[in-house]
């Protein structure tokens, strides 16, 4: 079930965002892309360092858009702009950083918003999409 559910909501999602001219002008149009079953789905920017992710965490009862760095000089760069970056996510909740210094492989910038997914998941679906286009905003300070 729980996999089941995570196949329909990552396939609603991708038609939702069809439906938005901006954010297939940003991203393509996802309604060809493949059923996975992680809980996490990547839109490219066109950079190998950087790429903003869309997550559906139904035992968390969460959905997250995050910057996923996979270059720490990029991304503390970007940890150098904090306040213009978070200037950027404000309308999407708490902005959530990974300290630039931490003993890790990889980076991540991410907001999350908890969702009831028993109930009508269209405002989810806008807040992702609005989320992902928020990342791509901020992607582009780092030039």
């Amino acid at each position: 079930m729980m996999q089941n559910l995570r196949y329909i909501g990552r396939d609603e999602m991708y038609e939702y965002a069809t439906t938005r001219a901006d954010f297939v002008d940003v991203y393509g149009d996802p309604s060809g892309r493949k059923t996975n079953s992680d809980m996490w789905t990547s839109f490219g920017v066109g950079l190998g360092f950087c790429h903003p992710d869309g997550a559906l965490n139904i035992r968390g009862g969460y959905i997250a858009v995050d910057l996923y760095f996979t270059d720490t000089f990029q991304y503390t760069k970007l940890y150098a702009m904090r306040d213009s970056v978070e200037r950027i996510l404000a309308h999407l909740g708490e902005v959530i950083w990974n300290e630039p210094e931490a003993d890790k492989k990889n980076r991540h910038l991410w907001v999350r918003h908890d969702v009831d997914f028993a109930s009508d998941m269209t405002e989810a679906y806008r807040w992702m999409t609005d989320g992902l286009l928020a990342m791509r905003n901020v992607y582009e300070l780092l030039g």
